[in-house]
Parts: structure tokens; sequence; C-alpha cells
């Protein structure tokens, strides 16, 4: 049988008696367990693998809460900080997603590769004949 997530209570384990790790009802957790998201706001990064988890039982799916994993706080480490050397190679890569191979424009947006585009810009496209731009 599949564990059903009905209510709060049905989601908090903070013993971990139930779950692999410590689960507590949505927003219950304690101070120093924090999300990934609350982190990265903070410029911190997980040191470690999580250590509880946060469930929320939702009605439609009962035996599919929704789950949040948690990070000690006192763990976290810095963020990473990307050299010079990255951000200009990051710049280049972005570039090359917005030139035009058919013009060698710049268009100042990532280019489709998908169909009718194919890597082109959308005058190249209209130009091909593949779409029909709106006067």
């Amino acid at each position: 049988m599949t564990q059903r997530y009905l209510s709060h209570f049905d989601c908090h384990d903070p013993t971990a008696q139930r779950h692999p790790i410590p689960t507590y009802a949505w927003g219950r957790a304690p101070d120093h367990l924090v999300t990934r998201r609350q982190l990265r706001a903070a410029g911190w990064s997980p040191g470690q693998h999580a250590v509880a988890q946060m469930l929320r039982p939702r009605k439609r799916r009962p035996t599919q809460p929704l789950r949040a994993w948690l990070y000690d706080i006192e763990a976290a480490v810095p963020k990473r900080v990307p050299s010079p050397a990255q951000l200009d190679a990051i710049g280049k890569a972005l570039r090359a997603r917005r030139t035009c191979p058919a013009c060698g424009q710049d268009v100042g947006y990532c280019l489709a590769a998908s169909w009718p585009c194919l890597g082109e810009c959308l005058d190249c496209t209209a130009a091909a004949g593949r779409i029909q731009l709106a006067a």
C-alpha cells in the first residue's frame, strides 16, 4: 500500500521513523534548515546533501506530495564566483547564439534552431520563404 498524505500530520516526521530523512510539514521546519533558493538569495550554496525535507499534501494526488529539500545553513559555503575568463567565454557563446550565419548580424535574440528558422534570423527566414513577416 502506498503512503497517503492527507493532512499536515501525515507529513510531520522529525525523527525519521517513517521516512528516510527527517520530514517536516510545509513551513514548519526549524530555522537552521532552509531551501536551496533561500541559500542562493543569501549568497550561499549547499555544502552537503539535503539533510531533511518538507512535504505538503496535494488533494488530487495524495500519494505524491509536494517536496522541498532542506539544507543546514551552518554547513553552507559561499557561492563560487566565475573568473573573468569564464565570463568572457559565456559572453562569446551567447554572442554566437545571437549571430545569424546567413547574414552575419547580431540580431539581439537567441536564434531558434527548429523549423522554420533553422538557426537563421527572421529576415533571412522570410527571404528563404519559410515564413511571412507581417507588414
